[in-house]
């Protein structure tokens, strides 16, 4: 999960070491990403493991070099929508289902923010590394 991409070398989502059933029984591919392409109830976990969407979460991970930014949607949002489009996954919100664009549209402000910073702990993180090599 977030602030722990360091250390799992990424996003473990998408049944990299981790999976989401909801309570309709649709497999998610984490407890925050709120779209599935298979449900408990017609595929095993397996199964689900070789679907469309979890394909493009093997696919696409890591979703970026900077692992302090490991999440697909509120780090990568463009990622997400293209792993959702690419697999034809649905939204699973009951309520109020949520078109993939839209709700990444709304993560970009966000992620362009974090990823300045970030990108910029990072460099400064590399940096400390060599000078205590020295």
């Amino acid at each position: 999960f977030w602030n722990d991409g360091e250390y799992v070398d990424g996003c473990i989502a998408g049944g990299r070491r981790y999976l989401h059933i909801n309570a309709a029984g649709d497999i998610e591919p984490c407890a925050f990403i709120h779209y599935a392409d298979s449900n408990v109830r017609e595929k095993t976990i397996l199964e689900a493991l070789k679907s469309p969407l979890f394909q493009q979460y093997r696919k696409n991970q890591p979703f970026n070099c900077n692992h302090l930014r490991p999440c697909p949607l509120l780090d990568n949002p463009a990622c997400l929508a293209a792993m959702v489009h690419a697999s034809g996954a649905a939204s699973t919100e009951l309520t109020a289902p949520e078109d993939v664009d839209v709700l990444t549209g709304r993560c970009v402000p966000a992620a362009r923010s974090w990823a300045s910073r970030a990108d910029k702990i990072q460099r400064q993180g590399a940096a400390e590394k060599e000078t205590t090599k020295a």
